[in-house]
């Protein structure tokens, strides 16, 4: 008996398109940028204080978060499917806070209480910047549920 793939073929692309794509999941809830507060003047491959209380809404032993400078105000259209930011101007990268007094975990940094930047020189001084944070929730109720972001950001002036 002999297969042919062109029966096959069709079969495929129809089972394809019947799996729905996960959608991208933007929550109301995020956490709050404590430093650097909102004006703070930024220098050229200087550093800014850092901190971030997380929300912490879906009661999670551990939030993740990832923390980017942008040139522009951000909102949550900005964030592809990820939460990612695919035109920020520097990623300072993924942290883990520990909740409920939980220590942090072997190979997975908890953020930095200062954030180094990058050259901003061509940007020019007075310009606007943005500090943001997406934190993500990945064990929300009922279970099972896709990841949700929340963003929070402050603007920075360059120097």
């Amino acid at each position: 008996m002999r297969f042919s793939t062109s029966l096959l073929v069709p079969c495929f692309a129809a089972l394809a398109l019947a799996v729905p794509n996960v959608p991208r999941v933007i929550s109301s809830n995020h956490g709050t940028i404590v430093e650097p507060t909102s004006g703070v003047v930024a220098t050229t491959e200087g550093s800014l204080p850092f901190s971030y209380k997380d929300s912490n809404w879906c009661e999670a032993g551990y939030s993740p978060i990832s923390v980017w400078l942008l040139d522009y105000a951000p909102t949550t259209a900005n964030l592809n499917a990820t939460g990612q930011f695919t035109d920020a101007a520097y990623y300072f990268g993924a942290f883990l806070i520990g909740n409920f007094g939980l220590p942090p975990l072997s190979g997975s940094p908890s953020p930095p209480t200062t954030l180094t930047l990058p050259d901003l020189s061509q940007y020019g001084a007075g310009s606007s910047m943005y500090i943001a944070v997406v934190e993500t929730a990945t064990t929300c109720p009922p279970g099972n549920q896709p990841a949700q972001y929340g963003l929070a950001s402050v603007e920075i002036t360059t120097a």
